[in-house]
C-alpha cells in the first residue's frame, strides 16, 4: 500500500517533467552536416556541438552526409526518428530544393520542424583589380553597355553567391557570365589571376586579400554597411535593394518532434549564443550572432519568406533544376 502510495503521488511529477522536456536529452544527439568537413560550416557545426553539448549534459556528435548543396543531409533528418536526437544544420539551399533537386522526395516545410536561427554570414561583392573600373556604378555601367562581358563566380546553382550574382544582375538590368566554381577558393584564385571578375563571398573569406590590396570590394551585400568595411557602401545605398541576400545557418529536427524537445534546444542554442567567447570566436570568422526573437516560430517564417524570395528569383531569371 504504501508503495502504491508513493508510485502514485511520484506519477504526476514525472508526467511533468517530461512535458518541460527535463527528461531529454538522455543519450547523445546527431547533428547532421550536409558538407564534407573542413569548410566554414563544419568549424560552425563542431563549435555548436562543443557548446550545446555542454549545456544539454550529452554528447553532440557532428555526422558529415554531403551531396546535392546539402540536401541529401536534410533528406536523412527528415525521415529520422522525431524524438530530439537527429538534427540538422540548416542553410537557405533547403528552401530551394523543389527548384534544385525535384527527385527528392521531402518538402522542408512539411517534414522539417525549425529549432533557432544559429548564425548569418554576410556577403560583400569583390572584383579583380584587373578590372579598369573604378566602382560598381562603372561595373554596371560597363556591363549595360557590353553585357556577359563581365563575368561573375559562384560556387554551384543555388549557392549563396549565385543567388545573389542573378538578384543583381535582375536589379540593375544587366546580365553577367556566371562561372560556377567548386569552392570559394579556387574562384578567389582564379579572380586574384585575372580569368573571372567578380565574385560575392563572405568577408572572412575576402579579407585577406582585401588586406593586401589583391583584389577590391565594391558593395556590402545588406541594408547596412558593415563596422569592417565603413567605406564600402551597402547595396541599399546603391539602390539594388533587391539584390540583398546573406548566408544563414538554422538548426531544425524532424517534423512532430515533441514540442518540449523544440522548447529544450532551442533554450540550449539562446543560451550558447549568449556566451561571450562562442559570440568573439564566431564575429572572428565573419558570422553575425542573432541578437533577439531566436525563436522557433520566428525561424520558421523566415525560412517559408526565403523560399519565396529565391523560387521566384530562380523563376523569374529561368534557372533550371537539377534532376
Amino acid at each position: 500500500m504504501i508503495a502504491l502510495l508513493i508510485a502514485g503521488s511520484l506519477l504526476p511529477m514525472s508526467v511533468a517533467a517530461a512535458e518541460r522536456g527535463v527528461e531529454y536529452p538522455s543519450r547523445p544527439i546527431t547533428l547532421i552536416l550536409g558538407y564534407p568537413p573542413g569548410g566554414a560550416s563544419d568549424t560552425l557545426a563542431r563549435q555548436l556541438a562543443k557548446y550545446m553539448a555542454e549545456d544539454l549534459g550529452q554528447p553532440i556528435v557532428v555526422n558529415y552526409r554531403p551531396g546535392a548543396s546539402g540536401n541529401i543531409g536534410a533528406l536523412t533528418v527528415a525521415r529520422a526518428p522525431a524524438d530530439g536526437y537527429t538534427l540538422y544544420l540548416a542553410n537557405h539551399e533547403i528552401t530551394l530544393h523543389k527548384k534544385m533537386y525535384g527527385h527528392m522526395n521531402y518538402d522542408f516545410s512539411k517534414d522539417l520542424a525549425p529549432v533557432g536561427m544559429v548564425v548569418e554570414l554576410p556577403f560583400i561583392l569583390v572584383m579583380g583589380n584587373h578590372v579598369n573600373v573604378a566602382s560598381i556604378q562603372a561595373a554596371m555601367d560597363l556591363a549595360r553597355g557590353r553585357p556577359l562581358s563581365l563575368s561573375c563566380a559562384s560556387t554551384g546553382l543555388g549557392s549563396v553567391n549565385h543567388l545573389l550574382c542573378e538578384a543583381l544582375q535582375k536589379a540593375a538590368g544587366i546580365e553577367l557570365l556566371h562561372l560556377p566554381y567548386k569552392g570559394s577558393g579556387p574562384a578567389l584564385v582564379d579572380m586574384i589571376g585575372g580569368r573571372v571578375d567578380l565574385l560575392f563571398t563572405s568577408l572572412a573569406t575576402a579579407q585577406p586579400y582585401l588586406n593586401s590590396d589583391m583584389a577590391r570590394c565594391l558593395a556590402v551585400m545588406s541594408a547596412a554597411r558593415l563596422p569592417e568595411l565603413p567605406d564600402v557602401p551597402s547595396i541599399e545605398e546603391l539602390g539594388f535593394m533587391k539584390a540583398e541576400g546573406s548566408a544563414w545557418f538554422a538548426i531544425v529536427a524532424p517534423a512532430r518532434t515533441p514540442s518540449p524537445v523544440i522548447l529544450r534546444l532551442n533554450r540550449a542554442l539562446n543560451n550558447v549564443l549568449a556566451q561571450e567567447v562562442l559570440r568573439e570566436a564566431l564575429a572572428s570568422q565573419g558570422f553575425v550572432v542573432p541578437l533577439s526573437n531566436n525563436t522557433p516560430e520566428a525561424l520558421g517564417t523566415f525560412m517559408a519568406a526565403e523560399e519565396v524570395k529565391w523560387t521566384e528569383l530562380f523563376e523569374k531569371r529561368n534557372i533550371g533544376g537539377v534532376q
